[in-house]
């Protein structure tokens, strides 16, 4: 006998492909109807759009096995809903993939969902994000925008370098303001006025005041 050949089983059922109806949806299996009755059947691992009561799907029959290869027409709804038994990889090793929508796109995941890109580009006419914990690791960060408003509980700023430069700086402070600074120089090149009900200035050592003319009482 050539060593090449493969020779055939003769005792290997005969596959028939049928028509039939979805009568019955569960975890496991299908009820579906064919002409010789209502039989149980089991969906083709590569059947990826799952099926639903009252479809029309192509059954492979080999012995007593039944099992369900597509989906043929669906009479009600075209709502589609793609069932992958395991973890699914989708892989376009030449081109892109395009997902487009007339309405919404949702993405769920009951664990992490990740998004890795060279560059990743956002645009929306609005934008709303929820979260708990909110984490943001960059080397810069630049941001333009007609309005900015940030309403928080608590505000905390660690820098080893601020600078700010505005035409108009309005600060309203109900209660306390407290600044402990290691040197403080202000120059101002035109007026300074400060009022109080009640003024102090205390100085540990030496005080100064030096102008042209000094108005007192």
């Amino acid at each position: 006998m050539n060593p090449n050949v493969i020779p055939i089983q003769t005792g290997q059922d005969e596959c028939q492909l049928l028509k039939a109806t979805v009568k019955g949806v569960s975890t496991q299996s299908l009820m579906i109807e064919l002409d010789a009755g209502v039989m149980n059947a089991r969906t083709a691992f590569s059947c990826l759009v799952a099926p639903i009561v009252g479809d029309s799907v192509l059954v492979n029959r080999s012995g007593n096995d039944y099992f369900v290869l597509s989906v043929l027409e669906r009479h009600t709804d075209q709502n589609m809903t793609l069932a992958f038994p395991a973890s699914v990889k989708m892989t376009a090793s030449k081109g892109q993939m395009d997902f487009s929508a007339s309405s919404d796109i949702n993405l769920l995941s009951t664990s992490t969902t990740r998004l890795l890109a060279q560059q990743i580009s956002m645009a929306s006419a609005d934008l709303t994000l929820n979260t708990g914990k909110l984490s943001a690791n960059a080397t810069d960060i630049e941001s333009h925008s007609q309005t900015a408003k940030l309403y928080t509980h608590m505000l905390s700023t660690v820098a080893k370098q601020m600078s700010q430069k505005t035409e108009v700086l309005i600060r309203w402070v109900e209660k306390v303001e407290t600044l402990n600074i290691g040197n403080l120089i202000q120059n101002i090149r035109q007026n300074y006025t400060s009022h109080a009900n009640q003024a102090v200035i205390t100085a540990s050592k030496d005080m100064r005041i030096d102008a042209e003319r000094i108005h007192m009482g």
